[in-house]
């Protein structure tokens, strides 16, 4: 299966927070069943977050997809995203995002007067 680049931004979340992405993409032909997964990995095949399939009938143009993540994985990393496409339960395509999702971690602080 192919891995094409995306365009996007890096975005910074809290750990633990929901967030929810759209992607909005063409499948073609229309009428295929079809399912879209938006998932952060640090190592490129673990999924750390995901927004678990999300079924779509395919159009032949561009969908928007919502993808919610329900909580951002533990802080103090930056993780990959990816897109993966399937049709008809067949991987089809599959996407990296050129920036990351960062989520910061800051320790406990001490304070001496």
């Amino acid at each position: 299966m192919k891995i094409l680049k995306m365009k996007m931004l890096d975005p910074i979340f809290a750990e633990g927070e929901a967030r929810t992405a759209i992607a909005t993409l063409p499948v073609k032909p229309e009428g295929l069943a079809c399912t879209a997964e938006l998932w952060l990995t640090q190592n490129g095949t673990t999924r750390d977050a995901t927004s678990g399939e999300i079924a779509f009938t395919s159009t032949g143009l561009d969908q928007s997809i919502t993808c919610p993540i329900p909580a951002m994985p533990a802080g103090g990393y930056a993780y990959l995203v990816r897109l993966s496409i399937k049709a008809n339960g067949t991987p089809i395509m599959e996407f990296v995002a050129d920036e990351s999702v960062l989520i910061p971690w800051v320790g406990i602080p001490e304070i001496v007067w």
